[in-house]
């Protein structure tokens, strides 16, 4: 299993308009959930230092009863919700997140990261990036968009020759492709996850990166004409960064992917992250999901709390 984070620049970025709504993800076309995502990362990296970010704070009590709260579920009720939002529309179930409890010691394919779960960070950080009243993300005086797993399953949608005539493009489709292609070009820089469903990568390496992000790029350019704007998606540059961390385990793909789409301005990483900062990643992860504002099931959070009381008084 793999998969990478790709980025794109557009030439011919426009600088108004809104990017990035809570609407972005409700896409009638977009196909299949997969498992798992992301490691080597293509991106446009011209030389440039500069101070580094001050990594977050972590409360590691409220981190352990989170992971201990979901595994009580997942054994007990695995389908019961523990991330819910209406506004971006997202769903998590002690199932979707019982990989990030589980240890490295048990590294495989239980320890893999589902979509739904990239894809809700990735709302998670919009929500972050928004802050202060603007309807889009800056990074580097760069405005920034950042897409999921659904945004893939629908370039490569579109870049699906029709088998029969139930599977041609409809004309909502087509309105969807120019409203696809205006939100892109609001941009400087676009981000997307890359993702493998099953072992392609494993055994085929780079053929697969360059496979996927060439479906992409076709789908963007797809978007484009229908746009009236074809000529702008030969403009966007696609470059693989060298001396990026290696992965060094076989399920943190998606959280490779993760970290880079939070971290990275366009020029460089605003903070250098390890294989060792992954793994505590997929712990904090699941704290941030249960506990962002987004979450609206409050009940689940007054349950953590709890939990971390007695884990004091023991």
């Amino acid at each position: 299993m793999g998969s990478a984070m790709a980025s794109f620049k557009s030439t011919n970025a426009r600088t108004c308009g809104r990017v990035g709504t809570d609407d972005d993800n409700e896409r009638h076309a977009k196909k299949s959930r997969h498992i798992n995502a992301t490691s080597p990362t293509i991106c446009i990296r011209p030389a440039s230092r500069r101070v580094q970010a001050p990594a977050p704070v972590v409360d590691r009590r409220r981190e352990a009863a989170t992971i201990a709260d979901i595994k009580a579920h997942a054994e007990e009720r695995k389908d019961k919700l523990l991330v819910s939002s209406e506004q971006p529309h997202v769903r998590l179930r002690a199932d979707a997140l019982r990989s990030l409890t589980v240890p490295l010691s048990e590294d495989g394919p239980e320890r893999k990261i589902l979509a739904v779960v990239l894809d809700a960070y990735i709302e998670l950080l919009r929500r972050r990036g928004r802050q202060g009243g603007a309807g889009y993300i800056t990074r580097n005086g760069r405005r920034v968009l950042l897409l999921g797993v659904e945004e893939q399953d629908w370039l490569q949608y579109l870049d699906t020759p029709p088998r029969t005539a139930e599977h041609r493009l409809t004309e909502q489709d087509a309105a969807e492709m120019a409203a696809t292609a205006g939100r892109y070009l609001e941009n400087d820089l676009v981000f997307f996850l890359v993702l493998d469903s099953g072992n392609y990568a494993r055994r085929n390496g780079a053929r697969f990166y360059e496979e996927a992000t060439s479906r992409i790029r076709r789908g963007v350019a797809r978007c484009m004409k229908e746009a009236g704007r074809a000529h702008d998606a030969a403009g966007w540059r696609l470059r693989r960064a060298a001396g990026l961390p290696e992965q060094t385990d076989e399920s943190s793909c998606g959280l490779f992917a993760l970290r880079w789409m939070e971290l990275w301005d366009g020029e460089e990483l605003a903070r250098s992250f390890s294989m060792d900062d992954v793994h505590a990643f997929r712990t904090r992860l699941a704290e941030e999901l249960v506990f962002s504002e987004m979450n609206q099931m409050q009940d689940v959070k007054e349950e953590i709390k709890s939990m971390m009381t007695q884990m004091r008084s023991n």
